[in-house]
């Protein structure tokens, strides 16, 4: 199987992360572990096609680009109680963008360390987060 593109991923995760119990694990995972919730999808999907990557290689480009989404986050959560509804839906509607954006950039790590056929990397990705109980988060995160 070959890997996802840009519109495969964003689809993957249309679909994937409003099923029961998988946004709040990522979030919890987020805000608990320091998860990168593009990344857990992108894991997920590529088990899904049977494939597997050293989650390690995505690393460096989330360390740089994880001091503007936590900023971008922290202020959309600050201003939530501030904003009318509108306001606040736009300022969603841009953070849906950052992620797909972010999206395509862990899409660029994956094409300079093609996935090989085999599992395991969402695990190896919980347990370099040292997630206690990583199996048990990897079912969650399935949905």
């Amino acid at each position: 199987m070959s890997q996802p593109d840009a519109d495969q991923f964003w689809q993957f995760s249309e679909q994937h992360y409003p099923r029961p119990g998988v946004a709040q694990a990522c979030l919890q995972l987020q805000d608990e572990h320091g998860a990168n919730v593009n990344l857990l999808l992108l894991l997920l999907l590529l088990e899904e096609r049977g494939l597997d990557v050293d989650p390690a290689h995505f690393l460096p480009l989330l360390q740089t680009r994880r001091g503007l989404f936590d900023q971008w986050r922290a202020l959309r959560r600050r201003l939530k109680a501030r904003l009318d509804n509108d306001d606040y839906l736009q300022l969603l509607q841009h953070e849906l963008e950052l992620e797909r954006w972010q999206q395509q950039e862990l899409l660029q790590v994956l094409a300079q360390h093609p996935p090989r056929p085999g599992s395991g990397s969402l695990l190896t990705y919980l347990t370099l987060l040292q997630v206690a109980d990583a199996p048990l988060w990897q079912l969650k995160l399935a949905g």
